[in-house]
C-alpha cells in the first residue's frame, strides 16, 4: 500500500488533539460562556425544523446575509466555510500550484503551514523579534523577494495575542505582491477590523470565525470576506454543500442576537484583564499583553508547571519546542476557573 501514498507527505505529522477529560480545560481558546435558556430553546427549535432528508443550501445564503449585517459587509463578498480551517485550505488550493510559496510570521497559527504543505507549496517563515514584534518592511521585502503568492497573518496573533496596527496592515496590503490573508479569528476582543477595506484592495482576504466570540466552536462555522473577483475565483474550489444544514440553522440563531454577542465579548475581556493583572504578580512569569481571549506567559518552569496542573485536572496549552519552548498559553476562563488556576500556580 505504501507505494500508493504521496511521497512528499511521508514524514508529515497530522494535527492531533488530545481526548483527555479535565476538570478545567483552558488550552483551546474556547469561550467559557454558555447560552441562556431562551437561546437554547431557539437552537432546539432550529434543529427540529431542519430537513434532514435534503442537502443544505450550498451557498449558505441566510448565513451570509446575517453575517454581512453583523460585520457591515455585503453578502456577495462572503463565503461560508466549515470553520475557518476549511477556508484556509480552500485558499491554499485556489492559489498555490506545486512548488509555489506562501509566507507567515513565526510564531503564528500552525494550520497555515500545514495546508500549504498539503497543497504541495512551501512556507517561507519570517521570525518575529525577541519581543514578538514584526519588522513590517522586512516582512514586505521577504514576501516580494521570495515571490510568495499568499501571506497569512493572524490579527490578533495566535498564540501571542499581539496586534498589528491598522496602518501597518494597509502598508502590507499595498506593498506585498501577493494575496494578503488577515485572519481575524479573535477580532471581537480587539475591535479594529480591516473588513471595511475588502473592496478597496484586490489582494485582501479576511477570515472570521464563530468559535471564539460567539462561543460556537462545536458547530465549526467560519467566514471569508473579499472582493467579488477573489470570491468568484475561490468559489471554483469551494466544495458544494460544505456547511451542513444544522450548522447553518444554529449559526443563524446565534447571529440574530447581537446584544448577546457583545455581552459575551465584554465579559471575556473583563476576565482577561483580571487574569492578566493577577499573572503579572507572579515574579517568575513574563506575561504578554493580549488582545485575544488567552494570555501567553514565559517561565523556565513551564514543563513542570504544566505537569503539575495536569495532575490537578487542569489543562493549559504547553509549547514544547522552537521559539515558544518554555511558554504556556492560558485561555481565559470563568472567574472561578481563573482563580483556581492562579491558586494552583502559586502553590507550585
Amino acid at each position: 500500500m505504501e507505494k500508493l501514498f504521496r511521497e512528499d507527505l511521508k514524514y508529515f505529522k497530522p494535527y492531533k488533539v488530545g481526548k483527555e477529560n479535565y476538570k478545567i480545560k483552558l488550552d483551546a481558546n474556547e469561550s467559557f460562556i454558555k447560552y441562556p435558556k431562551e437561546i437554547e430553546k431557539e437552537i432546539l427549535n432550529a434543529v427540529q425544523n431542519t430537513m434532514f432528508n435534503r442537502y443544505p443550501d450550498e451557498m449558505s445564503r441566510d448565513l451570509r446575509k446575517l453575517y454581512g449585517e453583523y460585520i457591515g459587509a455585503d453578502e456577495d463578498n462572503i463565503i461560508v466555510g466549515n470553520g475557518s480551517d476549511e477556508l484556509i485550505q480552500i485558499i491554499t488550493n485556489t492559489f498555490l500550484d506545486k512548488g509555489d510559496k506562501a509566507a507567515m510570521v513565526m510564531p503564528d497559527f500552525s494550520m497555515y503551514d500545514i495546508y500549504t504543505e498539503i497543497a504541495r507549496g512551501s512556507m517561507v517563515k519570517i521570525p518575529l523579534d525577541d519581543e514578538f514584534n514584526i519588522d513590517i518592511q522586512n516582512l514586505i521585502d521577504t514576501v516580494n523577494k521570495e515571490k510568495c503568492k499568499i501571506l497569512f497573518l493572524s490579527n490578533p496573533n495566535n498564540p501571542i495575542g499581539r496586534i498589528i496596527k491598522r496602518e501597518d496592515i494597509i502598508k502590507i496590503i499595498e506593498n506585498c505582491n501577493s494575496i494578503v490573508v488577515i485572519d481575524e479569528a479573535y477580532m471581537e476582543f480587539y475591535g479594529d477590523s480591516i473588513i471595511d477595506k475588502c473592496n478597496c484592495y484586490k489582494n485582501l482576504i479576511v477570515l472570521r470565525t464563530c468559535s471564539k466570540a460567539l462561543g460556537a466552536a462545536a458547530i465549526r462555522l467560519g467566514f471569508l470576506i473579499a472582493n467579488i473577483e477573489l470570491v468568484e475565483e475561490i468559489l471554483k474550489v469551494k466544495p458544494p454543500f460544505n456547511v451542513n444544514a444544522l450548522t447553518q440553522n444554529v449559526g443563524s440563531v446565534l447571529l440574530k442576537d447581537k446584544d448577546f454577542i457583545i455581552k459575551n465579548v465584554n465579559k471575556i475581556i473583563e476576565e482577561r484583564e483580571y487574569l492578566y493583572k493577577e499573572l503579572r504578580k507572579i515574579k517568575e512569569f513574563k506575561v504578554y499583553k493580549s488582545y485575544a481571549n488567552f494570555i501567553l506567559i514565559e517561565t523556565k518552569n513551564s514543563d513542570k508547571i504544566n505537569d503539575f496542573l495536569i495532575k490537578k485536572g487542569i489543562k493549559l496549552r504547553s509549547f514544547k519546542e522552537g521559539r515558544l519552548k518554555n511558554f504556556l498559553r492560558i485561555t481565559v476562563g470563568t472567574r472561578e476557573e481563573n482563580n483556581i488556576v492562579l491558586s494552583k500556580i502559586r502553590n507550585f
